[in-house]
This record gives structure tokens, sequence and C-alpha cells, in this order.
């Protein structure tokens, strides 16, 4: 027995020395610092997007990594975010990370860089922070002419109630630049010698054919401008009942509230779907206030039916219990929004 008590704490002592012996090879050599940043612009979405590596992991070793990112506008010293992602790396894997920008892209000059830890229990020397990447440096509108006045961004849907940053860059002094929302004059913010922000908050709706937005020169003929689009809040449907008369055909209505579509196929109206829970089944509605369900030859007697709308921006539900027992009626159990 003392000889198997032995033999045990020599293993678990080597064990334990391999570990600490790994672990030191790992802090001596492995970098942890983020290579190969790569920063690209989508301006559909107004997004920065990363790609980018760590090289120095061991062959097969998989890590639990935090990466810190920091985004500067206008200069590398300006900082406006600073966020952390958390995932598990391999060796040379390439990563890829977005950050949605309120401003459009195109009124400034935005620099990213990154640094990163082990965020894993088995490493637990590897979680001091490692060095910063360089700064990357990213550029939409790279030269401007004397008379050139531009704003953006261009066809931008937004919510009612919600905030929409609007921008102009010019090659103007700010000073003969005058800007107007909805012939109403404005005022920005200046974020450098060549461009001004507009913060507009919780913006109504006005029109299907959106809102206008447009900044002229002083005694000029030259202007620029944008159109964005405000949509209603989506309302959850009510009223909604069902019943049959031939009990073939389960006829739903509902009272389908404002209508969200707008102008120029910017948003379409809403859309409806059925979706019967005891069946699994799922229907997408023609009209938008009611529906028709055609009944089974099956022993189903009770229907769980919810009602979905939808937009761009959510979803909204209702629900009910239709038994076909009770010819013409119909019992209303919840209504619920999604």
């Amino acid at each position: 027995m003392a000889f198997f008590a032995v033999f045990q704490k020599t293993l678990l002592l080597a064990f334990l020395s391999w570990r600490t012996f790994q672990s030191e090879v790992l802090a001596e050599y492995v970098s942890l610092t983020p290579e190969s940043l790569k920063v690209s612009t989508n301006s559909t979405c107004q997004c920065l997007q990363l790609q980018w590596s760590i090289h120095e992991l061991p062959h097969h070793q998989e890590l639990k990594m935090l990466f810190q990112m920091e985004i500067s506008r206008v200069k590398p010293s300006n900082v406006i975010w600073v966020g952390n992602y958390s995932t598990t790396v391999k060796r040379d894997q390439v990563l890829h990370w977005s950050w949605e920008s309120e401003l459009p892209l195109e009124c400034a000059t935005h620099f990213v860089r990154i640094q990163s830890r082990a965020d894993d229990a088995k490493f637990p020397e590897l979680s001091i922070w490692s060095n910063w990447s360089s700064w990357e440096e990213v550029h939409v509108q790279h030269s401007l002419g004397p008379n050139t006045l531009l704003v953006f961004p261009k066809n931008k849907l937004v919510e009612e109630g919600s905030s929409i940053t609007i921008c102009y860059i010019s090659g103007i002094n700010h000073n003969n630049i005058t800007c107007y929302l909805h012939d109403k004059l404005i005022y920005g913010v200046q974020l450098d010698s060549k461009a001004s922000a507009f913060k507009l908050n919780n913006v109504p709706f006005i029109r299907k054919s959106g809102t206008n937005f447009f900044c002229e020169v002083n005694q000029t003929d030259i202007k620029s401008g944008a159109t964005f689009f405000v949509s209603k809040v989506l309302e959850e449907p009510k009223n909604f009942s069902c019943e049959t008369q031939d009990f073939k055909t389960l006829k739903c209505t509902w009272y389908p509230g404002v209508d969200t579509g707008l102008d120029w196929n910017i948003q379409p109206s809403q859309s409806y779907t059925l979706f019967e829970s005891f069946s699994g089944k799922k229907q997408n509605c023609k009209h938008k206030n009611s529906c028709n369900w055609k009944i089974t030859q099956d022993v189903q007697e009770t229907y769980n039916f919810t009602l979905t709308a939808a937009n761009y921006f959510r979803k909204r539900s209702a629900n009910i219990i239709f038994n076909l027992t009770h010819r013409g009626e119909t019992r209303v159990l919840t209504a619920y929004c999604a």
C-alpha cells in the first residue's frame, strides 16, 4: 500500500510539473497580440467589419480568448467606443467582428485597434492583456473639391420614436452652409473642418414618401440633401377570431391596425402568418385582415392559432383556440405581443 501511495504521489507531482512547464513555455513563447488586422466598411448597414488572426498559438491548441476593441473618430486619441468580444480561437484562424456606427461612415475617418488575453482557466498565466495592435485607419471619402457638398445617409429607414444621425461633408467653410429639416432651420455639431453632424431624437412619422433634409451654400446654387424614411410602429393584430359555417374552411379575421408600408419599396406593408401549433402547419396570409384555413379530414377538433404580423423592425402576435364542436363560435384564449 505504501508503494502505491508513493507511486501515485510521484505520478501526480510529475503531471503537475509537466503542466507547469507547459504553462511556462506558453507564457514565454506565445504572443497573443492580434495580427493582420484589416478593416473594411459596409455603407448599407454603416458597419466597420474587422478581421484578424492570432498567429502564435501552438499547433492543435484551442484557447478561449477575450478581445477588447477601441474605436476612435477623426483622430486616434478621440476614443468613442470600447467593447469586448469573447470566442474560442485556433492557430491562424481568421476572426471576424463588426461594429455599427450611428454616424454615417462617409463623414469621418475612423481608427480601430485590438488587444487580447486568454480567458481560459487552464492558462491563468496568459490572462494578462497583450500589446495593442497598431491603429488601423479607415476612410470612406478620400478627397473633396472646393465646391463639394454631400449629405449622408441616403434612404435610411428608421422606426418612429427612434434616433437618426445625419451629416454633411464639404470643402466649403462651415459658416457658409445652412441646413434644414423639412424647411425648418437646424443646427449641428462640427466634427472637423470638413464635416458636421445632426442627431435627431424621437423622430416622428410625417409621410410615406419620407422626410427631407438638405443643406445649401449661402448665396449660391450649391445644394445637397437626403431623404430618410420613418416607419410607423407595428401594432398587434386586434379582434382576432376564427369561424366556420361549412366545416371545410376556417375563416380567420382581425383588425390589422396602421399600415407600416412606405413608398419606393423602402418597406412593404406588414405581412401576416398563421401558425397552428397542434399540426405544426404554417400559412402565409394573402390579405392584411383575413386568412382562410382548410380543415383537414382527420380527427382534429381543436385548433391553436398564432397570428403573427411582421415588418423589418419587429413582430407582433395574437393567439386563439378554436374548437370545431362549437359551430360558428370563437373562444379567445389570450393575446400577446412578441
